[in-house]
């Protein structure tokens, strides 16, 4: 959830820009939108190295290598969320992250059956809506 209020308030602030300065660039849903993409992206992957062990904690026991997933997902995810930016990688990107939600799926089902609450459970419904997001910001 607070992924989604991130990309939802970048959006908005980028809109909010738009209305005084940048309008060209801004002025465009799907620029505000994948801009949004590419700050939550980023900084999701930033927090693969800032705070490990707790990223690590999600990656179900029967993956080995746990560190080196944990810095290789974070990795892609700001790889691509610059990615997305750019005209000649924003496809490969743009799937790239789709990849890295459906793959990042399992990890969220064994967090939410390991300590169920209400963020963890909701986590799972929310990854369609991302997937959604970066479908239609990203590769629309």
């Amino acid at each position: 959830m607070a992924f989604l209020g991130g990309l939802v308030f970048f959006y908005y602030l980028l809109w909010l820009v738009s209305l005084f300065a940048f309008t060209n660039a801004l002025g465009q849903s799907d620029m505000r939108g994948t801009i949004a993409t590419t700050i939550m992206f980023f900084l999701v992957g930033l927090a693969h190295f800032i705070a490990p062990k707790k990223l690590e904690a999600m990656i179900p026991p029967k993956l080995p290598y746990k560190r080196f997933l944990n810095y290789f997902s974070g990795a892609c995810e700001m790889l691509f969320a610059v990615g997305v930016l750019l005209p000649k990688t924003y496809f490969i990107s743009g799937w790239g992250l789709i990849v890295l939600l459906v793959l990042m799926f399992p990890a969220n089902v064994y967090i939410a059956v390991k300590n169920a609450s209400f963020y963890n459970i909701s986590r799972l419904f929310f990854q369609p809506v991302y997937i959604a997001w970066v479908w239609w910001f990203c590769l629309n």
